[in-house]
C-alpha cells in the first residue's frame, strides 16, 4: 500500500502541538516545585486589556493580566494569568527576533474580525516573540487594524 507522503510542516506542526501539551500538562507542577526552590521567572510582565482579544485558542476578556517567562530559550513558553493569581491560559512563541524599535507591549491585529495577539514584543530583553506568524510577517499596507497594549516590566 502507498502512503501518502508527511510534509514536513505536518511534523512541525504536530511537535508544536505535542510540546504545548506537555508543558500544560507539566507546568502545574513546575509552578509548584520553582516556588518551592525560590526561582523568579525570566520575565514578568503587566498589561490591561480595554477590549476582548484574542491570544491563541484563548479569549482574554477586558481586565488586568500579567505574563511571566520562565526561560527566554526556546520553546519560550509564556503562563498568562489575572492580577489576582488564576491561571488564564499558556502560549508558546513560534519564533522569535530582535526587538530594535524599543516597544514593550501586545502586538495586535485583527483576524477573522477579532483583535489577534501575533506578538509580544519585549525591549527590556531585546526580543519580540511571535505567537501568530502569518500577522506578524503582513505588511503595513494590508488593511488589517493594528495596535499595541503596552505591557510593562513588572517589579518584584
Amino acid at each position: 500500500m502507498w502512503r501518502k507522503p508527511v510534509s514536513k510542516r505536518s511534523v512541525i506542526s504536530i511537535s508544536l502541538r505535542l510540546l504545548a501539551l506537555a508543558a500544560l500538562l507539566t507546568s502545574p507542577f513546575f509552578a509548584r516545585t520553582s516556588g518551592a526552590q525560590g526561582q523568579s521567572p525570566a520575565y514578568v510582565g503587566k498589561f490591561t486589556l480595554t477590549q476582548q482579544i484574542h491570544w491563541g485558542k484563548t479569549v482574554l476578556q477586558p481586565g488586568k493580566y500579567t505574563v511571566s517567562l520562565n526561560s527566554t530559550v526556546a520553546p519560550i513558553i509564556g503562563m498568562i494569568r489575572t492580577v489576582a493569581g488564576d491561571g488564564v491560559s499558556i502560549v508558546m512563541s513560534q519564533a522569535r527576533t530582535g526587538n530594535k524599535n524599543g516597544v514593550n507591549g501586545l502586538l495586535i491585529k485583527e483576524k477573522d474580525g477579532q483583535p489577534t495577539v501575533h506578538s509580544l514584543a519585549l525591549a527590556e530583553l531585546g526580543v519580540v516573540l511571535i505567537y501568530d506568524p502569518t500577522l506578524a510577517r503582513e505588511t503595513v499596507q494590508e488593511a488589517r487594524v493594528s495596535q499595541v497594549v503596552p505591557v510593562m516590566w513588572a517589579k518584584k
